[in-house]
């Protein structure tokens, strides 16, 4: 049991068959889409950590670790640990605040997320959420954006 991740590799011209942990995968001489599984590693963080510092953005996009954020954050210093933007988040911003602020943890629980890179912003959206007022950010240096998501 546990996490998986499937990640797209693209159309591949064939598949070699193969025997690995006593399941058979068959080959094929034919043209189709694949993908590779690999295990999910998971990253505590603290209520401070940012995706700048945990997960700096490449090209090509790889994947930040699942991330696990204690309770709590919501008492946390504002101007230490910023929220910038709303539902899309600068790569400044506390991540942990963040998945408060944006709903996909509740603060007395904290609890396990993924960040997904979103493409370049320009500008960040003030708002009140969940207890955190984000910040507006208008022509940041970089523009490095996120996204924020639950694990159920």
């Amino acid at each position: 049991g546990g996490w998986l991740d499937v990640t797209r590799q693209g159309r591949k011209e064939f598949f070699i068959k193969s025997n690995k942990n006593g399941v058979q995968s068959l080959g094929k001489y034919q043209s189709a889409n694949a993908f590779i599984v690999s295990r999910v590693t998971v990253k505590a963080v603290t209520c401070e950590t940012t995706v700048a510092t945990l997960c700096p953005f490449h090209k090509p996009a790889r994947h930040c670790p699942r991330l696990y954020c204690p309770r709590n954050c919501l008492e946390e210093n504002p101007h230490v640990s910023r929220v910038i933007g709303s539902r899309i988040y600068s790569d400044k911003s506390s991540i942990c605040r963040t998945a408060v602020h944006a709903g996909v943890i509740r603060n007395a629980a904290g609890g396990y997320i993924d960040v997904m890179p979103v493409d370049k912003r320009k500008h960040y959206v003030a708002s009140y959420q969940n207890g955190i007022f984000s910040e507006s950010l208008q022509n940041p240096p970089g523009g490095h954006a996120f996204r924020v998501f639950a694990v159920i």
